[in-house]
């Protein structure tokens, strides 16, 4: 049963979102480079290491979104905010609103391991202070169970831990999960945070950290990885409910496998009869042989010995592979190696190469390795960027874990003829929402922005914005008929954006329901679960709400916009208004601020006790 990438996010270093992963992959750019004072002073005096890739703001987060109180967020480990914010910004790109999804039936998989912030916590001795967040702040179990939590999904949540393969095993147990009918739809990936000098001192004693400050997978001078981390997402649902359903598919996971080598030459050393194995097992499951493969989006951990068994154990199984030589490459090459989050790295470039049909340049590649049979190896490393014009894109994604966990998933283009929606005519209806007024301000910014794009349609980005931006607190709404009523609308929103929330809690009933036909009000019955009519036994405590109309009867983009406006629960996903996936929107404007386990009560600052990092770090 084949699976749908539906969304996608990520927030690597130097990149955060696909389309600037996209101008990254393109160009050859690298994202890893000399570590800057603060992060330094964050590591401690003792840390030697020289280059590293980095997220500019590690310490910070925005709790509001996920009514997570300020005496707890400090503790939360910022593995745990990165997820949070990775899943909120993939379910949007998927065409939801993630502030509106109690009770949907959805899985969170989420590969980690290890937990530098336990570490930092328990040596600045916060385990002893009395705090009853403490329980679940840095344990990697509550990556997963903290989204499921925050955003009320009710699937299966499973955080993973196979060390370097933890993402794309997950990726493959979001798939079995989806295939198995235990959920609807599910977000997988996995995060990594370098917050402790002391794993940089065990990987260096092992020989397997770069001396050159570069990933240089397959090439002649590789002598290593450059360590990084990030969060990579993906929103994932069965292909044939996903194409009834009209959503956007970025591309379609046609197979997987994963599997450990057994008992080898060492727990940690890569088997190349694993490798094969599991390789071999996840093109039977997309029923694909070799000649349907263009791409491999290797390991590639840029060490000498590990590339030359990869790339023998490729050799063997595309042995039978014609024409012209497919292209190997590592995103390690690009953001350096993201451990725990190397998979979903590697899945999301596979996942934007088949979609917008590219091969990408692979940096640090000059010589190709001496110690690899090139002439064996049906594959060769790009030194370009090209074009892939193919109809049928196929790249198949490997991640081994030191764990001895193997994993690899066939990555394949989305058909490409899904028809175009036809939108009904205006007046159009805009539902925005955000958790704070500075937030909501700065969404309507964004929608501003959008309107003022050459070519806009103004009823797609109606569908897509009150589909995906909905229901949260503090709300604004409008209808209109052209674009310069829109834009006139939203500038005023920006001068003046709400500073009061807006909830109705219990039921509700609609003055003047009447003037909509039956098959309306049963759709607003679904828009708004906890709507009633006056007849209905709970309508002696329900709210009325008095919807303005245009003259006339009553139409259903007024009672939407009325109920919105009034606070009513909503569920955006259930508003049959066309398609809200296939327009691309900016994701939800986070209002960053420090969170940092020093700003607890009694918590003395200073770096040598563990102290965040400052903005810029």
């Amino acid at each position: 049963m084949p699976i749908a990438v539906i969304g996608m996010s990520c927030r690597f270093p130097g990149v955060n979102a696909p389309e600037a992963f996209v101008r990254l992959l393109r160009t050859g750019g690298l994202s890893v480079g000399p570590v800057p004072a603060s992060r330094l002073a964050l590591w401690g005096e003792a840390a030697r290491v020289t280059a590293a890739g980095l997220l500019d703001d590690i310490a910070h987060f925005d709790r509001t979104p996920f009514r997570i109180s300020a005496n707890e967020a400090p503790l939360i480990d910022p593995m745990q905010r990165l997820a949070l914010e990775g899943a909120w910004t993939a379910l949007e790109d998927a065409g939801l609103s993630p502030g509106c999804l109690d009770g949907v039936s959805a899985g969170v998989f989420m590969g980690a391991s290890t937990s530098d912030y336990a570490i930092r916590m328990a040596k600045a001795g916060v385990a002893t202070k009395s705090n009853p967040h403490l329980l679940t702040a840095a344990q990697n179990g509550a990556i997963s169970g903290r989204v499921s939590y925050c955003l009320g999904l009710s699937g299966p949540s499973l955080t993973l831990d196979t060390a370097c393969s933890s993402a794309l095993a997950a990726v493959a147990l979001a798939c079995d999960a989806l295939r198995l009918g235990q959920c609807d739809f599910a977000v997988a990936g996995g995060v990594n945070a370098l917050l402790s000098a002391e794993s940089f001192e065990v990987l260096a004693m092992t020989n397997l950290l770069s001396s050159s400050g570069a990933t240089r997978s397959f090439d002649a001078q590789a002598d290593g990885f450059v360590r990084s981390e990030g969060c990579g997402m993906v929103v994932l649902k069965r292909l044939c409910d996903a194409t009834a359903q009209g959503d956007r598919i970025h591309a379609v996971l046609q197979g997987w496998a994963t599997g450990h080598n057994g008992r080898s030459n060492g727990l940690s050393a890569p088997a190349r009869a694993g490798q094969m194995q599991v390789i071999s097992a996840a093109l039977r499951a997309a029923g694909m042989g070799p000649n349907d493969i263009g791409a491999i989006e290797a390991h590639g951990s840029g060490t000498a010995l590990a590339d030359t068994i990869e790339a023998a154990a490729l050799a063997e199984v595309f042995a039978g592979r014609s024409g012209p030589p497919g292209a190997l490459g590592s995103v390690k090459a690009s953001l350096g190696h993201l451990e725990a989050a190397g998979g979903i790295a590697g899945l999301i470039k596979a996942i934007l190469m088949v979609r917008d049909g590219f091969v990408p340049v692979q940096p640090a590649f000059c010589t190709p390795s001496p110690r690899i049979d090139w002439a064996a190896l049906p594959f060769s490393v790009p030194r370009i960027t090209r074009s892939w014009t193919e109809d049928r894109r196929v790249v198949g994604v490997s991640a081994f874990g030191m764990s001895g966990l193997n994993a690899h998933v066939i990555v394949g283009a989305a058909d490409t003829g899904q028809g175009a929606v036809q939108d009904a005519a205006g007046p159009y209806l805009f539902l925005l929402s955000a958790a704070t007024s500075e937030a909501l301000g700065a969404r309507a910014a964004q929608l501003l922005a959008l309107l003022q794009a050459p070519e806009v349609d103004l009823g797609s980005l109606a569908v897509a914005v009150s589909r995906r931006w909905a229901g949260m607190s503090l709300r604004a709404e409008f209808l209109a008929g052209t674009l310069a009523e829109a834009q006139s609308a939203v500038r005023q929103i920006i001068s003046e954006p709400p500073r009061t929330a807006a909830r109705v809690t219990g039921k509700i009933i609609l003055e003047a329901a009447e003037g909509l036909c039956e098959g309306d009000r049963m759709q607003l019955g679904r828009i708004f679960p906890d709507l009633v009519s006056g007849a209905d036994a709970d309508a002696r405590r329900a709210t009325t709400v008095c919807p303005e109309t245009d003259g006339g009867h009553l139409t259903m983009a007024e009672a939407v916009l009325a109920l919105h406006r009034a606070g009513a629960r909503i569920l955006p996903h259930r508003m049959e208004t066309g398609d809200a996936g296939r327009v691309d929107l900016p994701g939800y404007p986070f209002c960053r601020q420090r969170y940092w386990y020093d700003t607890l009560p009694g918590q003395a600052g200073g770096a040598s006790q563990g102290s965040g990092p400052v903005e810029g770090g």
